[in-house]
């Protein structure tokens, strides 16, 4: 039963960090679009428009007040996604924080350096599978979440 807890507790440890890290870097694996304000985005739009669609000046006028309105609103929709996706980060490390005392209050001190080099371990094995530990999302080539050491925890 205390192994099958020790497994488990590793196993939801290690995994744990490796998803709060995988949101940071897009959909790319690190390369992101230019970042444009609102009124740029607003502008390409509405000048791609007026290109394909031949708009009068009025209807440029209007459609830009439009494209713009739209921008400005996706824009607060990103940072307020941006602010919760590290709200619910910081909610899960200290979450994690709180397991790993619990479980170290039970072990002996073997156990506990046994714990933490086996964790270190862990944490090294997904930074070797993911590159540079940042960004990348297991595309083409990829372990596919396997690690190639052969430890299943």
């Amino acid at each position: 039963m205390k192994k099958l807890l020790m497994i488990a507790a590793i196993f939801t440890l290690t995994f744990a960090g490796a998803f709060a890290q995988r949101g940071q870097g897009g959909p790319r694996g690190g390369q992101q679009k230019e970042s444009l304000t609102p009124e740029q985005r607003a502008e390409r739009i509405t000048t791609k428009m007026t290109e394909e669609l031949g708009l009068s000046e009025d209807q440029k006028q209007k459609i830009y007040q439009i494209n713009l309105e739209n921008a400005q609103k996706r824009e607060a929709q990103r940072a307020a996604m941006e602010e919760e996706r590290k709200a619910k980060r910081t909610e899960m490390q200290a979450q994690n924080q709180v397991q790993n005392e619990q479980i170290e209050a039970i072990l002996t001190p073997e156990q506990k350096t046994k714990w933490e080099e086996v964790k270190k371990e862990n944490r090294k094995e997904i930074r070797e599978r993911s590159g540079s530990g940042r960004g990348h999302r297991g595309g083409k080539g990829s372990s596919g979440g396997k690690g190639s050491s052969g430890r299943n925890i």
